[in-house]
């Protein structure tokens, strides 16, 4: 078996794939060797390394080394689609056929289980671990003596990137015979982290721990600046600079919005550059968008992905040369892994971190919302105890679809609810402990809270910029310094302010970036809305809440107390030829009883502009709560229907409405009062809003 293999042998076998890799002159990184004479030896082990280091290379050469002496496929855990498909390419380097199990590759999934014992490595989402077809093909293949948890760190309570199917992964390694080896690989793990996953995989881990310094890697900060300064020193450095005008790259972004902002705009300046992210649909053509996005830019024909952090664990591209963050990453062990993207083959790299005063409460936000209330937990637990449907509990909680699931996950994972059917139902003999459970949660809030302040001291640090993130990770070289950074050089490695005629094209782009509103089709209970109760497509005048634009309408609603005369022309320019070409003869405002004059008077003023009549025909009916407190379309829809009504459907009946309000984000308010306003007569609703909110992406 391969457990007996000699060192001197498996040290031999490890060169000679190696070298059949990459050439004779191929030389192994400080302890990749050790790491695999390790695995191969039966040894359960956790590699802690830099990125770039080659951490993959040692499950793929000691896969290699077991297949040639008995043992079965490797069994490889990967956090990203995007990372699996990048791996599956990597392990042909060293002659491993791998495969993997996704939901892209549906229609080869009872190919590839007949032939699970016939390939070299199978790699999997944590998420597969919960599929029973999955498994109980995974139990039919003989001879598994390699389990890998690529990403480790997501394993652990603690990790800037937890998932909780990655706890899934600890209950299989419970269950292995005593000759499978566990390998856990990462970059990102702290002591805390390390400690965690220990206790996670098994105490008897040997660790394997190196410098995490990366010497080729120079980092920069600029100063706080705006949306439209960075978008600016964004469009003139990709063009003009000497650094980042050559060689690929990626602007890391936190949002979906953003990313689309970040390269419309780019791209009008004549960079190439395209959007990556999660969700972004198909083509005509029904190809997925994302991963055309992505071919384009590992082809190298387009040079930058404006991408959220699904491209950041793992993803190796060795020739980036550059990575710029567009607003703060979550913390800086985050941080490390991101700008660990560029430089991968050695050569020069560079890192930009851009921030604006939007990040604070961003970020706050991503803290607050990152984990379930225990509260939410006991909720559904006692709902289960006598069964209960996903909807039943969507209708009774006021929770997004979204938390509702992950809420739903780690019930599942940690075994205080089970499955029956479409029924949730809890668990015998497991009782939910809410006080441990609550006490869990402050501590890892604290530990982000905590995680947070030291990335602002990172701001404005004197130190060296490298140096920093290692001591945040406690790295052993987090005494030395790179060399390189601009704290190192005394001096900012590329200007970091941009011309005022940049800035003043990017204000101009993020103030012009309308939007639109689509319509609902169907209600919250799922029913269908009948295409005659169904609004027309709309338009916002703003897209970007935290632009100079977007902000004037935040000051206006809570600050002034009305809307200025610049909003209104604004709004007058944008729609006029609209309102024209729809036929539209009637302003209708949205009431509200906390600014109750606030919209119809922006209305009122909007409908002089265009020549057309203002009705107040809509009327709250009762106090209710605000829609950004409720968060499901369930309770938001309810909330409306409940608390408006039509108050004077002779004056808008037979007319095609322009219903305006100020802010949109759910859409239940336009959907509840345009169906409203349909059934009493209109002919047609066009919503409008002056603002499309941050909150919905």
């Amino acid at each position: 078996m391969a457990r007996t293999l000699e060192r001197q042998f498996i040290q031999e076998r490890a060169y000679s794939i190696l070298k059949n890799a990459y050439g004779p002159g191929a030389q192994f990184h400080p302890g990749q060797l050790d790491a695999i004479v390790s695995v191969v030896s039966g040894r359960d082990s956790l590699v802690v390394e830099k990125t770039g280091w080659g951490k993959s290379l040692v499950y793929f050469v000691s896969t290699k080394i077991l297949r040639e002496n008995g043992a079965g496929p490797t069994l490889i855990i990967s956090p990203l689609l995007a990372l699996m498909e990048n791996q599956v390419e990597s392990a042909r380097i060293f002659g491993v056929d791998a495969i993997t199990v996704n939901s892209d590759n549906k229609d080869q999934w009872d190919d590839i289980y007949r032939n699970l014992n016939r390939v070299d490595a199978l790699i999997v989402s944590p998420e597969r671990l919960s599929n029973e077809q999955f498994m109980r093909h995974l139990a039919e293949v003989p001879g598994i003596e390699l389990v890998v948890v690529d990403e480790a760190h997501s394993i652990s309570d603690w990790g800037h990137d937890f998932r909780p199917d990655y706890q899934r992964v600890s209950k299989i390694i419970d269950g292995l015979p005593g000759n499978v080896t566990v390998l856990g690989t990462t970059a990102t793990a702290n002591d805390r982290v390390i400690s965690d996953i220990k206790e996670q995989m098994g105490g008897n881990l040997e660790i394997v721990r190196g410098d995490l310094i990366r010497e080729n890697l120079a980092i920069q900060v600029n100063p706080l600046q705006t949306r439209e300064q960075r978008l600016a020193w964004l469009a003139q450095m990709l063009v003009g600079d000497e650094i980042l005008s050559n060689g690929q790259g990626i602007i890391y972004c936190l949002t979906h919005s953003d990313c689309t902002a970040v390269a419309d705009f780019l791209s009008e300046r004549g960079v190439s550059i395209l959007p990556y992210y999660s969700g972004m649909g198909e083509d005509e053509r029904g190809m997925s968008i994302e991963k055309q996005n992505l071919a384009s830019f590992v082809a190298g024909d387009t040079r930058v992905l404006a991408a959220t952090v699904k491209l950041g664990m793992g993803y190796d591209k060795s020739d980036i040369r550059f990575v710029i963050h567009f607003q703060l990453p979550q913390n800086l062990i985050a941080y490390y892994q991101q700008i660990g993207r560029a430089g991968r083959d050695g050569k020069p790299a560079y890192a930009f971190l851009l921030h604006g005063e939007e990040d604070e409460e961003i970020l706050t936000h991503f803290i607050a919302t990152a984990q379930a209330s225990p509260n939410l937990l006991k909720d559904i637990v006692g709902m289960a105890r006598s069964g209960v449907r996903y909807g039943e509990m969507l209708k009774a909680l006021n929770v997004k679809g979204g938390k509702l699931d992950e809420a739903l996950k780690y019930l599942l994972v940690h075994d205080y609810l089970y499955r029956d059917g479409p029924v949730y139902r809890a668990s015998f003999g497991k009782a939910f402990d809410a006080a441990a459970e609550r006490e869990k949660r402050d501590q890892i809030t604290k530990t982000r809270i905590a995680e947070h302040e030291a990335l602002i001291g990172y701001l404005d640090s004197t130190d060296c910029f490298m140096k920093h993130v290692a001591a945040e990770l406690d790295a052993p070289d987090a005494q030395e310094t790179c060399g390189i950074c601009a704290n190192c050089r005394g001096g900012f490695i590329v200007p970091v302010s941009a011309d005022q005629s940049t800035v003043a094209a990017a204000t101009r782009y993020l103030g012009g970036r309308h939007g639109e509103i689509a319509p609902r089709k169907v209600w919250g209970s799922r029913a269908r809305i009948r295409p005659e109760l169904q609004m027309r497509p709309g338009w916002v005048l703003c897209a970007d809440y935290y632009s100079a634009a977007g902000q004037k309408v935040k000051e206006g609603k809570y600050t002034i107390g009305s809307f200025s005369g610049e909003l209104i022309d604004a709004s007058s320019r944008y729609l006029k030829e609209k309102v024209a070409r729809e036929g539209i003869d009637c302003v209708v405002p949205i009431p509200s009883r906390r600014h109750p004059r606030l919209v119809p008077d922006f209305a009122k003023s909007l409908a002089a502009s265009l020549g057309i009549p203002c009705v107040e025909a809509v009327q709250k009916t009762c106090d209710a709560a605000e829609q950004k407190m409720l968060l499901n379309s369930a309770q938001q829809e309810d909330n409306i229907r409940n608390s408006t009504a039509v108050t004077d459907s002779w004056s808008v009946r037979g007319k095609s409405i322009l219903l305006v309000d100020d802010m949109v984000d759910s859409r239940w308010t336009f959907t509840v009062v345009a169906a409203e306003l349909l059934e009493t007569g209109a002919s047609s609703v066009y919503p409008f809003a002056l603002v499309k909110t941050g909150s919905g992406d």
